[in-house]
């Protein structure tokens, strides 16, 4: 029954609500309207029976950058103003889990070349959209294990994380990213995908 609940819409209808979803928390200023994205989005998970705490790990990864965003905010405008940007980074990031946990990098990659199909007007080909897509998503718990392998390497080292040591850091981690990204398109070739 599960599976059957999450294959009841089209990875392109949901991409599309994302979308469309997004833009809109943007834009509502009405607090009703905000009430009831939080609702619908508790309901979904309550729905799709999504664990919490995911969500709030999820979550905890993007406060830097939510707090980060409500202190401009509140540089530059007022308090209600940072608030009310935090809280909708905090709607998007929960809705983009959600959606994260129903559609595979595979559907997500179709529902892409759905969206981009008016571009072959222009001779652009919407699978290697897709497909650039699919190799994005697929890539970065791959960048973040290499990332978090780096850090404990040099911890175990005795280097402290500063901001010093940065360079230390991304060194071997872009290191590490291009030798990926040359192995990816390697596979493609043996594959025979000429993009």
């Amino acid at each position: 029954m599960k599976g059957e609940t999450r294959g009841a819409i089209p990875g392109f209808i949901k991409l599309l609500l994302l979308i469309v979803y997004t833009i809109s928390v943007f834009f509502i200023e009405n607090y009703f309207i905000l009430a009831f994205f939080t609702f619908a989005n508790i309901f979904l998970m309550i729905f799709f029976r999504l664990k919490i705490t995911g969500a709030l790990r999820e979550l905890a990864g993007m406060l830097p950058f939510i707090f980060f965003a409500a202190f401009i905010n509140l540089f530059l405008g007022e308090v209600r103003e940072a608030l009310l940007v935090a809280f909708r980074l905090v709607l998007v990031c929960n809705i983009t889990f959600i959606f994260r946990r129903l559609e595979s990098s595979m559907e997500l990659a179709r529902s892409v070349e759905l969206l981009f199909i008016p571009l072959k007007v222009f001779k652009i080909n919407p699978e290697d959209i897709g497909l650039m897509v699919c190799i994005c998503i697929a890539f970065i718990p791959v960048l973040q294990r290499e990332l978090k392998e780096i850090i404990y390497g040099l911890k175990a080292k005795g280097m402290k994380m500063s901001a010093g040591n940065v360079k230390y850091i991304f060194k071997p981690f872009f290191f590490a990213l291009f030798k990926r990204t040359n192995e990816i398109a390697l596979a493609l070739k043996a594959k025979g995908y000429n993009g």
